[in-house]
């Protein structure tokens, strides 16, 4: 998928969201979007330490794309303020990965939107099923995707720095 716009917010004097810009990453990007993610796992009292997890962050574009998928960054102002991923487990299954948006961008759609994005990009692959894991201290992200249609399929136990236990959803496409 090359650059396009994504409107988010209610809008403004001109009739208009915000514009921001979605495109896929790129190796340049890694430090803003590892800062993102950073930010927003402080947020729940959570650590980032991509020395010893969560490593593809440091490659993303390389590790989705060897895996049939594509890591997502949007854009505004020259600050990245989401991300998103896909990646293809077989034919029929896709996994949702790394949604994550700003505080400051939060409230506004985009989260909604890239969910969608990531689904037609599964669909478009022949998948007929998304599923994704969430930290369970990630509330409102489980009420986005309840919304979206994904139903909760399980729980596990990570074994991490941050004592991770995760929810997993699914939705059929």
């Amino acid at each position: 998928m090359a650059a396009a716009a994504l409107m988010a917010g209610a809008p403004g004097a001109d009739g208009k969201g915000e514009q921001m810009n979605v495109r896929p990453a790129t190796q340049d990007d890694v430090p803003r979007i590892v800062k993102l993610i950073g930010e927003v796992w402080a947020e729940y009292g959570c650590i980032l330490n991509t020395d010893i997890e969560e490593q593809y962050l440091l490659t993303p574009a390389e590790y989705f794309h060897s895996k049939n998928g594509e890591f997502w960054v949007v854009e505004t102002d020259g600050k990245i303020v989401a991300t998103c991923a896909v990646q293809m487990h077989d034919q029929n299954i896709a996994e949702l990965k790394s949604l994550y948006v700003h505080k400051d961008a939060r409230k506004r759609g985009l989260g909604c939107q890239l969910t969608e994005m990531t689904m037609d990009f599964a669909r478009d692959r022949g998948a007929t099923e998304m599923i994704l894991w969430s930290d369970t201290r990630f509330e409102a992200a489980h009420r986005l995707y309840e919304r979206l249609g994904f139903a909760k399929t399980g729980e596990r136990k990570l074994d991490d720095i941050n004592n991770t236990t995760e929810f997993g959803f699914g939705k059929r496409m």
